[in-house]
């Protein structure tokens, strides 16, 4: 589904050919993907899937900007199917799933083929699929294309109170094969995002290009993926327990943060301890908060209706301004190292807040 939502090395620059650069930490980067960024967005669908691919690719020798003008037409032109979501999340079911009750197995084959061919014609068709779709796209366009891609289903963490688990087993994403080695992207997190109501109803799709999800570092793309099948996690020895202990990352910081302690999301601690954190982050805190389950600092506006058909106006509470509670930090360049000490029992979260929004949440185990 879709709803919303760096790695600290050296870096070291070989080159791969005229064009192309990779770094270490695994994300490729090429200062001419803007050429193939500007096609994609300009070429459009006449009806005709092998068309459209050989319009994207066939002015590249090179896999990774012909990769790239499918991922970005893909992004650029299939937007979420919310509503398609809401109906069969509302009956209990997965949004695109294919199931063949027969025993024969080339039978089953076949009519998978042909419900796969139906569904990517029909997304293409009408702007609009869910997260398999748009794996399943991309990974048609790079069969056409002559790129080794596969469609990955796994394990996703986007709320704040997931911490702890794998989160929901509703999701889909691509590995695809580059120049021999294997990138991971997300097509669906990287087109934009949706809202919710208050009933947890996807209301709209945002469209918001999220560059993040282009061929992600595989230490990076595991804070918030996990495969179904392990061995597209890229990471060697990373489990579904140790990708249920990370902590939290905001949607919207992700890719700008790592912690470097503590060395899980889950913190064990008991009264009395006190517990260190260090963080590198690429922007600026100004103020740094910690909300937990026994003290949540004020929201310090509230907003006011003058009038039945007025829009409201933001008020700031005083009262609410003189609660607030700060956590004192050190900063040397992107670290900040800050301390929590243990006062309550009953402790069993963190949220970690710069300038009063939640970045990042930790869960507390009592320590035996």
């Amino acid at each position: 589904m879709l709803v919303r939502r760096f790695l600290a090395v050296t870096v070291v620059f070989f080159s791969l050919s005229q064009s192309f650069i990779y770094a270490q930490e695994g994300r490729i980067r090429d200062i001419r993907l803007s050429h193939a960024d500007s096609l994609a967005l300009q070429v459009k669908y006449d009806g005709n899937i092998v068309g459209l691919t050989k319009q994207l690719t066939n002015h590249y020798t090179d896999e990774v900007s012909k990769a790239r003008a499918i991922f970005i037409w893909i992004t650029g032109h299939i937007a979420y199917d919310y509503k398609y979501y809401n109906r069969h999340a509302d009956q209990g079911e997965d949004a695109v799933t294919f199931d063949c009750p027969s025993d024969d197995t080339l039978a089953c084959i076949i009519k998978e083929k042909v419900w796969e061919n139906e569904y990517i014609n029909k997304a293409l068709d009408k702007g609009r699929a869910v997260c398999q779709g748009y794996a399943m796209l991309f990974k048609r366009m790079c069969d056409i294309a002559g790129l080794h891609a596969e469609v990955v289903p796994g394990y996703t963490r986007t709320e704040y109170y997931e911490v702890g688990t794998p989160g929901e087993l509703d999701h889909a994403w691509n590995v695809v094969q580059l120049n021999g080695n294997y990138y991971l992207l997300d097509a669906t997190w990287a087109a934009g995002f949706c809202l919710k109501d208050d009933n947890d109803k996807l209301t709209h799709f945002i469209k918001h290009f999220d560059d993040y999800y282009w061929l992600t570092p595989a230490e990076e793309f595991a804070k918030n993926h996990f495969p179904l099948d392990p061995k597209w996690v890229l990471i060697p020895k990373y489990t579904k327990e140790t990708f249920s202990a990370n902590p939290y990352y905001s949607p919207d910081d992700i890719g700008d943060i790592k912690v470097l302690a503590p060395a899980s999301g889950i913190v064990k601690a008991k009264k009395g301890d006190t517990i260190h954190f260090k963080l590198k982050y690429a922007g600026l805190i100004r103020q740094l908060q910690i909300n937990t389950n026994a003290f949540t600092n004020p929201d310090i506006t509230y907003e006011v209706f003058d009038c039945k058909r007025c829009f409201p106006r933001t008020v700031t509470d005083t009262f609410a301004i003189k609660r607030q509670q700060y956590i004192t930090f050190s900063r040397h360049g992107d670290t900040y190292d800050f301390a929590y000490v243990v006062r309550d029992y009953t402790l069993a979260y963190m949220d970690i807040m710069f300038d009063r929004r939640r970045v990042l949440r930790f869960k507390v185990t009592d320590k035996r």
